[in-house]
């Protein structure tokens, strides 16, 4: 091959660049342009990464953080009570006081100042079944005129009637036959089947017993709450043998056991165990009746509850909850009447109001759960116009 001068010389140039970028020449041409040429990968191995001074980052303000709503747990709630409604049945009554249900046609009967009335709740008619009863008055404040007081059966066709019509001391207890049926014509008082009483004044009674406003049928007797020795309370019982009663003898001192006199609604617990009695106490005082039982068989106090209410006129169990339901008249002040249910647990009651009530007395449940009840009522403008009234409160209680 042959290398003419001008190779040669190129050849040459080429050699001396190669030995100048061997031997790590830092010396770079710059072109026109003042762009660095060289050998990249040479560059990057010469030079040291710089070594930044750390930065101190200023602390970032942190958003506050928005909570999340707390998820609550679903609350139970209580199962709403249906409104309770008061249908009235029976007005122009006055001062009705007991009622008594018949086993077997559901009918109800009432006591009221001039009788014994019979109401037919599948017919809905009312009629007098027994008349011609005197009048006593009764009360402090006001003062009401009054005749036949609590009623019950002793059996489907036997009704028991306490009355209230006479002086203490002459007050009787009478048991009537009726039928399924009302009468034809209603039927004079005396004409009881059978007559008990009356308590007469003397040891056990110092005035005489009267105004006989519960009776209660249970244990084989029948039990009365009486109204007349105020030092005593008596309870009087007539235990009945073979279908017939016997004396009608003062039995239950609740006065000397409570402290509390009045004994007025009366009634025994679903067993049939207790006899269980209201105690009223003092019409013008507030707030101290007491609920309380009796062993019916050896008339023992077990059980003494203040239950706040002022004046228990009426007490009943209902057969389908099981619960337990008081009137109270509330002498002192009427607005406060009503229906309420009592909560017992332990030695303590809670008085629930279930419904307002112008001055109520008595209360009874047939077995469909049906709640009767008697009003007294406040006397409006018509003197001629009783404002007692029977009502019912449905099924529900």
């Amino acid at each position: 091959m042959q290398w003419n001068l001008q190779q040669i010389l190129k050849l040459s140039a080429y050699c001396l660049t190669a030995v100048c970028l061997t031997l790590g020449s830092s010396h770079l041409i710059a072109d026109e342009k003042g762009d660095k040429k060289g050998d990249e990968k040479a560059a990057e191995k010469k030079e040291e990464p710089k070594k930044e001074a750390p930065k101190k980052e200023a602390p970032k303000k942190e958003e506050p953080k928005k909570e999340e709503p707390k998820k609550e747990e679903p609350k139970k709630e209580e199962p709403k009570k249906p409104a309770v409604t008061v249908k009235t049945l029976v007005t122009n009554l006055e001062s009705p006081s007991g009622i008594a249900i018949q086993e077997g046609t559901g009918h109800v009967f009432v006591a009221s100042r001039y009788g014994v009335y019979r109401y037919d709740p599948k017919g809905k008619t009312v009629d007098l079944e027994i008349d011609a009863y005197p009048t006593d008055v009764y009360g402090k404040g006001p003062k009401y005129n009054i005749g036949p007081l609590g009623l019950t059966f002793m059996s489907k066709d036997m009704l028991v009637v306490g009355d209230g019509s006479r002086p203490d001391g002459e007050e009787l207890v009478r048991i009537y036959k009726v039928g399924d049926k009302p009468l034809a014509k209603w039927v004079k008082e005396d004409t009881a089947a059978q007559t008990l009483g009356p308590i007469k004044a003397g040891d056990k009674s110092a005035k005489g017993e009267g105004n006989f406003y519960g009776v209660a049928f249970g244990d084989g007797a029948i039990f009365v709450t009486c109204n007349g020795d105020d030092t005593k309370g008596w309870v009087a019982k007539s235990v009945v043998k073979d279908g017939k009663a016997g004396p009608l003898e003062p039995s239950i001192e609740t006065k000397t056991a409570t402290n509390v006199d009045a004994p007025a609604a009366i009634t025994f617990t679903l067993d049939g165990k207790e006899l269980v009695v209201g105690q009223m106490g003092e019409v013008n005082v507030a707030g101290d009746s007491l609920l309380t039982f009796y062993d019916p068989k050896t008339g023992k106090l077990t059980k003494s509850l203040k239950t706040g209410l002022s004046d228990i006129a009426g007490l009943a169990y209902s057969p389908k909850t099981k619960k337990l339901y008081a009137t109270d008249f509330s002498w002192v002040d009427a607005a406060k009447g009503g229906l309420f249910e009592l909560k017992i647990e332990g030695d303590k009651v809670t008085a629930e109001q279930i419904v307002t009530l112008d001055k109520p007395a008595a209360i009874a449940f047939d077995k469909e759960g049906n709640l009767y009840l008697s009003t007294f009522g406040t006397q409006g403008k018509d003197p001629e116009k009783s404002p007692g009234s029977l009502s019912v409160i449905k099924a529900g209680l």
